[in-house]
């Protein structure tokens, strides 16, 4: 179970009244489940032109919770092309991914211009390595590069059906010298023990990456499919400092020669499969938190700590932080909430799903205003099956039913004889759902109000204006860090009437049921209640490129189709993936893509 964050990525106009507190932490396994970080009922409405399925009996739930958005799509796998078949190249797939990470594509918060910066030279490297590794897709993509960023286009025979887009991410997060022996691996030479690929992005995300490049050069090597739809493989460069150069160079590229809207379906990195309460679930992000970086500076005449004023700059920010810290937002939840929606999935077909809890939800659908505001608390305190959450983190629940923050820099001070001027902190903002960032800065000056009242402190607002006259000669400012902000992305669809939901949801579904652990011939077979995989769209704490792409299709699916325990270490040491479910992962892929392009519902 991962160790690190968990990209468990929402714009919702659809904010619920009920606000509740909480206290204890969640499983990482479900954040994970759901880093980096919904649904409900009844059964399935199949796609009708893909075959390599079966009739299978109604997937039932509990009565009081079927609605549609739990619905569950029938299994599928593509007509004509087996796609267990990929298994044949285990060995293949396991190299490129162990010679994709010696390539240290590290990405630092602070860059230079792409053609000035040489950190970004590496990427040439990189690029080439794919090419190298890849030739079958060479030869069927145009491929463009903007901005270190790749865009792969492979055309369609059917120019009228909205291009698939699969996407991930190049870049990866430092590693700190520092802390290099503490790996069990070295963190760049992507080893094999037989079962796990260990090192820095193993995890997040060159698996992803390899995974999609892999189906596809399986695809066009063993096969002569000739694709009807359109596909689209977008790379970004700098995902891990907020895709801030290689993901709006791509949106740009696309929205200019596509438009708006023009994307049947998007799949980026996000959640997996978890097994909770007795049931087997897939937890696509559905859903994306805002991001905000706030920078707090106070600023004071300077002069020899021999003789200090009461508190200095430094003593003024920590009381301005302790502010902060001593008021965390509460954690809300809404009818439309990703969170919520996951529990009356839960509720729906998790046998084991705590009596009280389920009661709870049960109630909250049926209009139960004291359930919307319990229900909160209720889920955090009840956790789920799994495990606790990484060393250093607070509750991953808590996080995704909440705005949080994080002071994660701060700098000040030059000389141990000398009174600090200017101090400056930086505090990291993932904003709820059901909120934005303009709700965020006016309680984050409400807040601050009192403290700058009371040590005279003149407080300048976001926009510049005066929040509060004090002393001119010692001031606090607040703006936005790094000059930009992200609100919560809209919700993307989850119920069987859309069809890029439908297949996307029945290739899930058909991907497990036929994996080889219960299925001889790779063909789907029939399983037990809590065998089965349940799709149940949730969200994740993070953030990831998709930011950039909300202008080209509503269909935005943070989704990696393997197990949250199979992997751990993003963000920290010891990152690795497991091998097995690196295959499966591209079979997955595979199956997507030719579902996708058989599917007669799906523009």
């Amino acid at each position: 179970m991962a160790k690190g964050p968990i990209h468990l990525p929402v714009h919702s106009s659809d904010h619920s009244p009920e606000r509740g507190s909480a206290r204890r932490s969640w499983p990482l396994v479900v954040l994970g489940l759901l880093a980096t970080a919904a649904v409900m009922s009844s059964w399935p409405v199949g796609v009708n032109q893909l075959s390599s399925k079966v009739n299978l009996p109604s997937f039932k739930g509990t009565s009081e919770m079927r609605k549609g958005t739990c619905e569950q799509a029938e299994p599928i796998l593509p007509d004509g092309i087996n796609v267990t078949k990929v298994w044949e190249d285990k060995e293949i797939i396991i190299k490129r991914l162990q010679e994709a990470i010696r390539i240290p594509t590290q990405m630092y918060d602070e860059m230079g211009p792409v053609d000035e910066d040489p950190r970004w030279k590496i990427f040439a490297e990189f690029h080439d390595f794919l090419e190298r590794t890849f030739p079958n897709v060479y030869e069927h993509a145009k491929v463009t590069k903007t901005d270190w960023a790749l865009v792969y286009e492979i055309e369609g025979s059917d120019s009228s059906l909205k291009p698939l887009m699969l996407t991930a991410h190049q870049d990866v997060v430092p590693v700190l010298p520092e802390t290099v022996n503490q790996w069990d691996h070295d963190p760049f030479s992507g080893d094999y023990d037989g079962t796990s690929i260990h090192g820095r992005g193993s995890s997040d995300t060159k698996s992803s990456l390899i995974a999609v490049m892999s189906s596809l050069e399986h695809l066009f090597g063993t096969t002569d499919f000739k694709p009807r739809r359109p596909i689209i493989l977008a790379f970004g460069s700098d995902e891990e400092r907020g895709g801030q150069t290689g993901a709006p160079a791509i949106a740009k590229y696309l929205l200019d020669k596509y438009g708006k809207n023009s994307m049947s379906l998007l799949i980026d990195e996000g959640n997996g499969l978890v097994e909770t309460w007795g049931q087997q679930f897939a937890t696509p992000a559905v859903a994306e938190k805002g991001h905000v970086d706030i920078g707090l500076t106070v600023s004071t005449l300077g002069g020899h700590s021999s003789v200090p004023p009461p508190h200095t700059a430094i003593g003024l920010i920590s009381l301005l932080i302790a502010q902060l810290e001593a008021h965390p937002h509460e954690p809300t939840i809404s009818a439309k909430s990703p969170v919520y929606e996951f529990m009356t999935c839960a509720a729906t077909f998790a046998e084991s799903m705590p009596a009280k809890l389920k009661k709870l939800v049960i109630k909250a659908e049926k209009g139960s205003k004291k359930a919307w505001k319990d229900l909160p608390l209720e889920i955090i305190s009840t956790g789920m099956d799994g495990s606790s959450h990484g060393p250093g983190q607070g509750d991953p629940l808590r996080s995704l039913l909440t705005t949080t923050q994080a002071v994660d820099i701060i700098n000040g001070g030059l000389k141990v004889n000398a009174l600090p001027e200017s101090v400056k902190a930086i505090i990291n903002h993932r904003i709820n759902v059901l909120s934005d960032h303009v709700e965020l800065q006016s309680r984050i000056e409400s807040l601050l109000l009192p403290i700058a009242e009371t040590y005279n402190l003149t407080l300048n607002g976001f926009d510049g204006t005066t929040v509060f006259s004090g002393s001119p000669n010692s001031k606090v400012d607040l703006d936005l860090a790094f000059g930009y902000f992200t609100d919560p992305a809209p919700h993307s669809p989850v119920t069987l009437d859309d069809p890029a939901w439908n297949v996307l949801a029945g290739t899930s579904r058909g991907v497990w049921a036929s994996r080889k652990e219960v299925s001889k011939d790779g063909k789907i077979v029939e399983l037990d209640k809590g065998k089965d995989l349940v799709m149940a769209p949730f969200m994740s704490t993070g953030n990831t490129d998709t930011r950039r792409y909300l202008d080209l299709t509503p269909n935005i699916y943070r989704y990696r189709y393997t197990p949250m325990s199979g992997g751990a270490g993003a963000h920290t040491i010891n990152e690795y993936s497991n091998a097995d479910d690196l295959i499966e992962f591209t079979r997955f892929y595979q199956a997507i893509i030719l579902n996708m392009d058989q599917s007669e519902e799906v523009a």
